[in-house]
């Protein structure tokens, strides 16, 4: 699967995506507000490896390397079975990480975007959601610009570095189904 973009090439990842998936997977501050990392190059080599089996159908998650002039930027999936915020097989949740040095040019709500398109276009999802931490006033401005809006507010939610944190749930349903779909 590959999605064009303005700028941006979304694909899935290869193997020889590790040295460029392990730069930003092992970095503190962008893990900062993600329940996973700072990764070992063995868990990198193992969400690689993961990835790879995503191919399977039926494919319930789609996790795609964000990619600029070829190389891997960052990470963006859209996940059904694995969600704790999804319900039900019409529903959808994204998720999104970028290298810390790719932040504020819009790289996260133009992939965000191209994948919103695929879930109403090609997948028939009629609403997808997302999570993000409070404190994360990128992310929270991401998702509002690709048209989500804050439904919720979850005490608790994830649990970081030890630490439950709390989650704001954005949701947005599908401009191709009638808003009681």
């Amino acid at each position: 699967m590959e999605i064009s973009t303005k700028r941006l090439v979304l694909r899935e990842f290869w193997e020889g995506d590790l040295d460029a998936v392990h730069a930003f997977a092992a970095d503190p501050t962008v893990c900062a507000f993600v329940e996973w990392g700072p990764n070992t190059i063995e868990e990198t080599a193992a969400f690689l490896r993961q990835c790879g089996k995503q191919l399977l159908e039926p494919r319930e998650t789609i996790t795609l390397a964000v990619t600029r002039d070829s190389t891997p930027i960052g990470s963006i999936a859209l996940m059904r079975a694995e969600s704790d915020v999804a319900r039900g097989p019409e529903e959808a949740e994204i998720g999104y990480v970028l290298r810390a040095d790719a932040w504020g040019y819009g790289y996260a709500a133009e992939a965000a975007a191209a994948m919103l398109e695929l879930a109403w276009n090609v997948l028939g999802i009629s609403r997808v959601v997302a999570t993000c931490r409070p404190e994360n006033t990128g992310s929270v401005r991401v998702l509002e610009k690709v048209g989500m809006r804050c439904v919720d507010y979850l005490p608790g939610h994830k649990r970081i570095d030890g630490v439950d944190r709390d989650s704001l749930l954005f949701a947005m349903r599908s401009p191709l189904r009638s808003p009681h779909a």
